[in-house]
């Protein structure tokens, strides 16, 4: 009888560690989703700074010219003797879609799943199965002391049959 409840034990032990493993372990499914999202997250900043690359040489081999130079000077401000200079307050109320795709992918990185260790899913896949283990006893226990108690009745010995 108690190697029935072992092995009860064992195989609900088994059978809970691998879907805990499979779901939540390191190599589960929301450890698998979690590093998608990094990988397109890492994607994105990896295109991200192509651009600004391909940028910065596009500006680098305008200002080797001199109407690069005096284009750039012009822009960050500085005039050339004789220019009128209008300078109009702006203000930003929409924000950029740069900086609404950094704040995503920065709050998505405050919190990323942390897979759960082997020994923890084992831990629980453990505690689950003994709650049940013993809960599957208690109700063995009492199904069999309920047939017991009829059984000890004065006269019924077992072989009292009565085919009327």
């Amino acid at each position: 009888m108690a190697r029935k409840y072992v092995v009860l034990f064992i195989v609900i032990t088994l059978c809970l560690f691998s879907l805990m493993s499979a779901f939540m372990g390191e190599r589960g499914f929301f450890a698998n989703k979690e590093l998608e999202r990094q990988l397109k997250a890492n994607e994105y900043r990896l295109d991200r700074d192509r651009v600004e690359l391909e940028n910065l040489k596009i500006q680098e081999e305008e200002l080797s010219t001199e109407d690069g130079i005096r284009s750039a000077a012009m822009n960050l401000g500085y005039k050339v003797d004789g220019d009128d200079v209008y300078r109009f307050e702006t203000q930003d109320a929409v924000p950029s879609r740069e900086k609404v795709l950094e704040q995503t992918v920065s709050s998505d990185a405050a919190k990323p799943f942390t897979p759960w260790s082997p020994a923890a899913c084992l831990g629980l896949a453990a505690g689950a199965s003994l709650v049940a283990t013993l809960l599957v006893w208690i109700i063995g226990r009492k199904g069999k002391d309920s047939d017991d108690s009829e059984q000890d009745e004065p006269g019924n010995f077992g072989n009292n049959f009565n085919f009327d």
